[in-house]
């Protein structure tokens, strides 16, 4: 299934593109908590991960770009988990 993320440039934040398989569900955690967090139009979006605890290895936030890897923020949405490492909390700046 294509989503309209399928054509943004998905990385990591070291820059490497991630697994298409981990792609895949980070584009339905993206499209389910970014519609109404996100406004403007972007082309790229820098993922970071949870190094520890509550959550460990799940997204920690999506920073959504215009003009690729260097270019301007258009928004940043934050993740927090439980101690089950369920979301908690999801914010945007």
């Amino acid at each position: 299934m294509d989503s309209e993320f399928s054509q943004v440039g998905i990385q990591d934040s070291d820059e490497v593109r991630i697994n298409p398989s981990t792609e895949e569900k980070q584009d339905e955690i993206i499209a389910a908590i970014g519609g109404g967090l996100v406004s403007g139009a972007y082309d790229y979006i820098a993922l970071t991960y949870v190094a520890a605890g509550d959550g460990v290895g799940e997204i920690e936030t999506a920073t959504y770009k215009t003009g690729g890897a260097g270019g301007t923020t258009i928004s940043t949405i934050t993740i927090t988990y439980n101690s089950l490492d369920e979301i908690a909390t999801v914010t945007s700046a």
